[in-house]
This record gives C-alpha cells, structure tokens and sequence, in this order.
C-alpha cells in the first residue's frame, strides 16, 4: 500500500516528536539498548564488546517466543 503525499505527511507529522523524545532520553543516558533492557545481567568484554551468558541468550530466546507480536 503506497501512502500519498498527504497521508505521508501526517505520518512524519505524528513520528517526529516521538523519535525527537526517544532521541533526546537516548542521549541523556536514560534510554538503556534492547539487550540492556532484556538482559540487565550482560557484562560487556573490553574485547569483544556485549558477551552474554547462555542462560541469558536462553532467557531472551524464551521471552522473543513468548512476545505477542
């Protein structure tokens, strides 16, 4: 389904201040990343960057099964 001009418009219109919002929180630090926030336990490697434990990587696992989406 192709949006016209006018219903694109509204679209950008109704986004912007949402992604202006989450934009502004991210830069505060108050918006943690998707793994942060599933995985409050994953430790970052200085190496390697994020590494999880399994039970973590299993415990996402259940919850992406689980979510209704």
């Amino acid at each position: 389904m192709e949006l016209t001009p006018r219903e694109e418009n509204e679209v950008r219109r109704r986004a912007a201040p949402s992604r202006q919002k989450q934009a502004e929180e991210f830069l505060k630090g108050g918006s943690p990343g998707v793994m942060q926030r599933y995985a409050p336990d994953a430790v970052p490697d200085p190496e390697e960057g994020w590494v999880e434990s399994d039970e973590t990587v299993q415990r996402l696992a259940r919850w992406r099964e689980e979510a209704i989406y």
